[in-house]
């Protein structure tokens, strides 16, 4: 039987702080007091993150048609370099999307609006404290507001696996060794045709390694960055075998494939070239329909041998409003729609994860695909097993965590750095970036 969003909601303390009740929101339509303005809106994602986004623009300006709404959307990366731009010449978008770790640079230099001070245009009520972990301030503003619940986790394309003769295995038990044995069996049987893993390049699954050796990239204690270098070269190590042994594709292939924006549609697990991908999980039925039928969301190998388990549920968008505009009123009715309205969230579903208001989780709840169900069980699934609560960045870190890790990932991929001197390198840069 699949978990209903219903139950999701009950599940466990984390998903009761989650998703816990509130009074419903006004949806009722509204004009700009001050008059026709014009606002820009700008996110990340997808074509059909951008086409249903479209659809939700739309629905606001006939509810408030003295409020214009310019729209802009691109990849993650480039989206993150525009914004970056647009910040250091003080024109930021009115309404923009934005995540940890990205958005503490933002919040500490002033950038973004403290929403509470737009409450008479943006109800906050619905959303418990904890959905605001991230984007807080310390003397408690509010600087963005969650869109959904997501997390990073593993899929696996069970007709590949079943293509080539190789058991799925059990993620509840499955270790590394697991893993890394049903990678390089189906690269083996396919003949070339097929990878049984495709390397992330990005922090996510290095991130997962550390959590499980119950360390961390962010706070931890009295510990700014709070890994060990030796933790991170054993998973460079790793990887880098991985790659040795045809386990997965080339590091020229990874690279070349992120460095296109890493669109569901051009993953080799969507063409039915790979066994095993880590996704972002509330893309899992972008990825489906890429693919043409179902895949599987699982728990990230090596969980039930770990110290403590790597994986996590958190906030995966939040929403938040420039200081510096000029229309304060229409981006916070703007962000309330986004965020309060049915309409809303019923077009973007579970597109950017849960709904972390729980009234809109419900409205979506009758309309999910199979896809959306795999997807909210998966959610419930990496609850109920109690993963670690996400850990926090150090907001200086966190500015500079993308880049350090990429530049010593690839060296070892590469074969231009040994384990532990990249390893070294990246706890280095994290270290001297951090804000004290």
């Amino acid at each position: 039987m699949r978990t209903s969003i219903k139950k999701l909601l009950a599940a466990g303390a984390a998903g009761a702080m989650l998703f816990s009740l509130a009074a419903c929101g006004n949806d009722s339509a509204s004009s700009d007091d001050s008059g026709p303005v014009t606002i820009r809106f700008n996110w990340w994602g997808s074509d059909t993150r951008a086409k249903a986004q479209e659809k939700v623009i739309d629905a606001f300006e006939k509810a408030n048609p003295n409020i214009k709404v310019e729209t802009e959307t691109s990849n993650y990366d480039d989206y993150m370099t525009k914004l970056s731009t647009s910040a250091a010449a003080g024109d930021l978008p009115d309404v923009m999307t934005m995540i940890d770790p990205f958005m503490n640079d933002y919040m500490d230099n002033g950038s973004l609006l403290d929403l509470n001070e737009v409450s008479d245009n943006l109800d906050l009520s619905k959303f418990s404290d904890d959905t605001f972990a991230g984007a807080t301030g310390d003397n408690g503003e509010k600087y963005g507001v969650s869109m959904g619940v997501s997390g990073h986790g593993m899929i696996i394309n069970p007709k590949v696996f079943e293509k080539y003769g190789v058991e799925v295995p059990d993620d509840e038990t499955w270790s590394w060794d697991d893993f890394e044995n049903a990678a390089k069996q189906i690269s083996e049987k396919s003949g070339g045709e097929a990878v049984g893993y495709t390397l992330d390049m990005t922090e996510q699954m290095a991130n997962l390694w550390v959590r499980q050796h119950d360390e961390a990239f962010g706070t931890k204690g009295d510990q700014a960055v709070a890994f060990k270098t030796n933790t991170l070269a054993d998973f460079f190590t790793m990887e880098k075998k991985w790659i040795d042994e045809g386990a997965t594709n080339t590091a020229d292939q990874a690279q070349e494939l992120f460095a296109a924006g890493n669109a569901p549609e051009q993953q080799l697990i969507s063409q039915d070239k790979a066994g095993m991908t880590v996704i972002s999980m509330n893309q899992l039925s972008q990825f489906e329909q890429a693919a043409g039928h179902e895949l599987k969301p699982v728990l990230w190998p090596g969980e039930s041998q770990a110290k403590d388990r790597g994986g996590w549920t958190k906030q995966g968008t939040f929403v938040s409003i420039s200081a510096n505009t000029k229309h304060k009123e229409a981006a916070a009715k703007l962000v309330d729609f986004l965020v309060n309205n049915e309409e809303s969230a019923k077009i973007m579903g579970l597109d950017r994860g849960v709904p972390a208001n729980p009234d809109m989780a419900k409205v979506v709840e009758g309309q999910l695909s199979d896809s959306d169900k795999r997807f909210a069980d998966w959610v419930a699934k990496s609850q109920k097993v109690n993963t670690q609560a996400y850990i926090p960045l150090n907001p200086g870190a966190a500015t500079v965590i993308t880049d350090a890790y990429g530049r010593a990932h690839e060296s070892v991929m590469f074969g231009k750095a040994s384990p532990a001197d990249a390893a070294k390198t990246f706890k280095s840069e994290m270290d001297q970036a951090v804000t004290k």
